[in-house]
C-alpha cells in the first residue's frame, strides 16, 4: 500500500486503457466508467507510455480483471 512517504513507483501502474466501455462524462468533464477526464480519453492515442502509467496512477488503475 502506498501513501505519502512511500508513493507506489510510476512504473507500478500498467500503461493499457483503463476504459471500461462505460462511457458517461459527468458535469465536471470526467468519464463515470474509466474516471479519466475528456481530454486524458482524447489524448491517450499521443501519449507516452510514462503519461498513460501517470493517468492510471491519478485514477487507481491497476489493471482489468481477467473475467470483464
Amino acid at each position: 500500500m502506498s501513501d505519502l512517504t512511500n508513493p507506489t513507483p510510476l512504473s507500478a501502474f500498467p500503461a493499457t486503457s483503463p476504459c471500461l466501455k462505460i462511457c458517461l462524462l459527468d458535469v465536471g468533464q470526467e468519464c463515470r466508467g474509466c474516471r479519466r477526464t475528456l481530454a486524458e480519453i482524447g489524448g491517450w492515442s499521443r501519449m507516452t507510455l510514462d503519461e498513460r502509467r501517470a493517468v492510471n496512477q491519478r485514477i487507481g488503475f491497476r489493471g482489468h480483471d481477467e473475467n470483464r
